[in-house]
């Protein structure tokens, strides 16, 4: 007898998922890279229902994401990539929570065949994932690479593996790296050195060891994070190795023809009653065409077999995830339809771009006032006047109110679903000229204005983003002698103008831009369908 639940477990812009338990309850991290709180962790009693409870990066003094610039690679591909914070890797040790991570900066000049610089990679502790105050300040640690990890050995060794960059060129040759650590300092123990170069796939990264019953397993991702993106191991008797890959490998990879791809960069988890379960990211490519996956890398989990002395074998990912009964799974419905989340200021939810400036952004009850900046959202290096939160369902409704009324009378304000400085739409009000307008910027398009209403009589906009598989449409409605007027759809776009070989997902949010002034947004709300 079986039972199942839903993939992604985590819907949204949430990849590279790290997952540590502690008695009985499991916690997960991801990557969050331009965006500020960064490295969002959820909490949860049966992995199929996720709490977000906080993010290790919420202070603006911890670290700066001034250099988390955004490329084109290949524009064929759609290839976007950002800086920031990648992959993290969360452990657990003797009551204290363990963090490592990689802050990748770049410049607005990057050439295609420049990559971005892993600088620094960093080491957090926390005792309380539930209290902001609790995060340390980021150790910096020497390793030129990213992804690391952490393994604690049993002698009271530390060591920290990660994803060695031997040089850039078109293709970055990596190699998997090992250096036994002191967390105190951060400073590493011996000189790193090379433990295995995976199985021939591109990119061997995203590392992760195991000891069980005598044998130490590295686990890591090949082939990059996109379409040959897969999951391998290898084992030794000793940390340090050598290590012998597995006859079976990879152990995961996307099935062919499935609606799910770029399946990788997992993690490994035993849950209270010993069975195992792997976390990893993947894509969901679905749409008329199967070239619609704005949601971007989200995260996935399934069963994992780990028989005494054997490698371990993986299910396939699946949207449907069947598991037998004895696995004790929680079978619940984890998705709410019809969730409305009113977006608050104080939310562990909400996302910034890069280093906000933290005055720019109040609260006035249920209202949010915005003061403008002459940061554009198409800015790549600077923090623009937004605030916002992920995506996390295809089909949803976003809408916010703007009085006008109080409004600065030059300048800009609207509400946008974001990506990237590459990649937005938007609903944007001309505040001095009274006109609101559609906006879209996607990576083969400059910005264009493709449509304009004057709102000359207004004294508030209701702006209105509905999306589906396929689609995104934006209306707008404008509250004139004490009544609302009837929606007008002002454009509607495919989702693949925000798909994209990349490594974010798109945020809905409201921005302001301009010389000086503030915006009143009465109400930004977001409803699941």
């Amino acid at each position: 007898m079986s039972r199942a639940y839903e993939n992604p477990i985590l819907g949204g812009f949430y990849p590279d998922p790290s997952v540590v338990r502690v008695e009985d309850t499991f916690y997960l991290i991801n990557s969050s890279f331009q965006f500020f709180p960064g490295l969002p962790i959820h909490r949860s009693k049966d992995l199929i229902n996720w709490e977000l409870i906080g993010n290790a990066i919420n202070r603006p003094s911890q670290l700066s994401l001034q250099h988390a610039t955004t490329k084109t690679n290949n524009l064929e591909r759609r290839e976007v990539y950002s800086g920031g914070i990648y992959a993290p890797t969360m452990r657990f040790h003797n009551g204290i929570f363990y963090i490592v991570c990689t802050n990748l900066a770049g410049s607005t000049s990057m050439a295609p065949e420049v990559d971005f610089e892993p600088n620094p990679n960093f080491l957090i502790t926390c005792h309380d994932l539930t209290d902001p105050t609790a995060f340390s300040d980021p150790v910096p640690f020497d390793f030129y690479g990213i992804d690391p990890d952490l393994f604690f050995d049993d002698d009271g060794k530390v060591y920290m593996t990660g994803s060695f960059i031997h040089g850039y060129q078109k293709k970055p040759q990596t190699v998997i790296r090992q250096a036994e650590i002191d967390l105190a300092t951060g400073k590493l123990v011996t000189d790193a050195r090379d433990i295995w170069a995976g199985t021939g796939g591109n990119c061997p990264e995203g590392p992760h060891i195991y000891k069980r019953h005598g044998w130490y397993y590295l686990m890591i991702a090949e082939g990059g994070t996109h379409r040959w993106h897969m999951v391998t191991m290898a084992r030794s008797r000793a940390v340090t190795g050598p290590f012998e890959g597995c006859e079976k490998n990879p152990l995961l990879t996307a099935v062919p023809g499935s609606p799910i791809t770029c399946a990788g960069h997992a993690d490994l988890v035993q849950d209270t009653t010993g069975n195992w379960w792997a976390v990893m990211l993947a894509r969901r490519e679905l749409g008329a065409h199967g070239d619609s996956y704005p949601l971007g890398r989200e995260t996935y989990m399934v069963p994992v077999d780990w028989p005494e002395g054997e490698f371990p074998t993986f299910e396939p990912v699946k949207l449907l995830q069947s598991v037998p009964v004895s696995r004790g799974v929680v079978a619940g419905k984890q998705r709410i339809s019809g969730l409305e989340m009113q977006v608050q200021l104080a939310s562990p939810r909400v996302l910034y771009v890069r280093d906000h400036v933290l005055s720019n952004y109040s609260s006035d009850g249920t209202a949010i006032l915005l003061r403008l900046s002459d940061v554009e959202l198409g800015s790549m290096c600077s923090s623009p006047t937004f605030v916002g939160e992920r995506q996390t369902s295809l089909t949803c409704t976003v809408d916010a109110q703007i009085d006008l009324a109080s409004a600065a009378k030059h300048g800009h304000a609207g509400l946008a679903v974001y990506k990237d400085p590459f990649r937005y739409a938007s609903l944007d009000v001309n505040l001095e000229a009274s006109q609101v307008a559609f906006n879209l910027r996607h990576i083969t398009q400059e910005h264009a204005m493709l449509s304009l209403k004057p709102v000359t009589e207004a004294v508030a906009v209701r702006l209105k983003i509905i999306s589906s598989v396929d689609i995104y449409t934006f209306l707008y409605s404008v509250l004139v002698g004490g009544k609302w007027s009837p929606e007008v759809e002002l454009a509607t776009i495919p989702c693949n103008d925000m798909s994209g070989d990349d490594f974010t997902g798109p945020v809905y949010g409201i921005y302001a831009s301009g010389r000086t002034g503030v915006v009143k947004f009465d109400s930004f709300t977001i409803r699941s369908h």
